[in-house]
């Protein structure tokens, strides 16, 4: 089995997406008390990281890596703009799995991310000269990868350079997918091992599994700037978007007026407000979790949904009893897709980091969840 230990929830997704691309079975959990006795190839936990105290995500990886300690692959996912716990979470898998070396590559190129000289680049710029520098929740002070490891042993890391997926794969080459060590990375390094698998004719997520899908609800809870051109291709295509009316609003009216938008179109968007929210004394994670108890309340009204940003997605999750998914690949690199499962239905969904994607990415996670069922992609 390979096993995928992440921080978030896109994280957990869109390191297992590659694999199911490649015809594994990937489900993705969302409780750590899930980790054994289940049948599937590829195995990817959420363990909810990104924001909590270093000493918090230490012990969390280092009790999910023992569970998963006998895995023939054990990846660790990493943000590709080094943000979140790194250290303490490499810390705690190492302890956990036993095994005392890593290898850690956060090259993602096909979002522009790359590694040169040990140190991280988006669309060419230094990190700390982009917009993830001054993140509200986990501003970056350093592009070099190695200030984010700082309390390790220098020996238990091999940090690997990257501009393209040509690199990638040759480091997967080279170093062998049988390697007893720790695998750290974004979705790039995540694709390059789906790529040395062989492929496998798919068994699982057929036609006939995937939920028929009319309407499709949109939440966009990351405030990153590539989202705004993706909302204006959905709203140019006859989307009805809806700033959500956070913190001024309870969640009820507006759930109503997401059901009530489903009688105008097909398609849906929940747009969180660009700023303001903590200058009104609200945080982040209050935001998202009123995000998701208006899914919740509006589930009634859409058969699809599709979820920018790791803590949004999984408080959405959270608010929908969801305990796993089902993954069927991706809509572009880092756009996972799969069959969410909730105690009650099922939902096609699709999510994505908020820097990631083109200015049509979110219409084609929409004709993505449409379709899947009718080609079975």
């Amino acid at each position: 089995m390979i096993a995928i230990l992440a921080d978030d929830l896109t994280s957990a997704l869109d390191g297992a997406a590659p694999f199911a691309d490649r015809g594994l079975r990937a489900r993705v959990v969302f409780d750590s008390r899930s980790l054994v006795d289940l049948d599937t190839d590829v195995l990817s936990v959420d363990l909810d990281s990104r924001f909590a105290a270093a000493d918090v995500a230490e012990q969390r990886f280092r009790s999910a890596a023992a569970a998963l300690a006998p895995a023939a692959l054990l990846y660790k996912t990493m943000d590709s703009t080094l943000r979140g716990n790194l250290c303490a979470e490499t810390r705690g898998t190492i302890a956990g799995s036993g095994r005392p070396r890593a290898l850690v590559a956060p090259a993602f190129p096909a979002a522009g991310r790359t590694t040169r000289a040990g140190r991280q680049f988006v669309h060419g710029v230094p990190l700390v000269e982009t917009e993830y520098a001054r993140d509200a929740l986990n501003p970056v002070s350093s592009s070099l990868v190695a200030d984010h490891f700082a309390d390790l042993e220098a020996s238990a890391l091999r940090i690997c350079d990257a501009d393209d997926d040509r690199e990638l794969d040759a480091l997967v080459l080279q170093t062998g997918l049988e390697a007893d060590l720790i695998w750290i990375g974004s979705p790039g390094l995540a694709a390059a091992l789906a790529r040395a698998v062989p492929v496998r004719a798919r068994s699982d997520l057929s036609a006939a599994a995937w939920p028929a899908v009319r309407r499709v609800l949109i939440v966009v809870g990351s405030r990153h700037p590539a989202n705004t051109p993706q909302v204006d291709a959905l709203r140019s295509a006859g989307a009805v978007v809806l700033p959500a009316p956070f913190p001024a609003s309870s969640p009820e009216p507006f759930a109503r007026a997401v059901v009530g938008a489903f009688e105008e179109a097909d398609v849906v968007c929940l747009l969180a407000p660009v700023d303001g929210v903590e200058a009104q004394g609200c945080t982040s994670a209050e935001l998202a979790g009123w995000l998701g108890r208006v899914v919740s309340l509006s589930a009634s009204g859409f058969e699809g949904l599709v979820v920018t940003g790791g803590d949004t997605a999984r408080r959405v999750t959270d608010a929908l009893g969801a305990q796993s998914m089902d993954l069927a690949g991706e809509v572009e690199a880092g756009v996972p897709r799969g069959v969410l499962q909730t105690p009650t239905r099922s939902f096609a969904f699709a999510t994505k980091a908020g820097g990631f994607g083109g200015p049509d990415t979110l219409v084609r996670c929409v004709d993505a969840l449409r379709t899947h069922g009718e080609c079975g992609a």
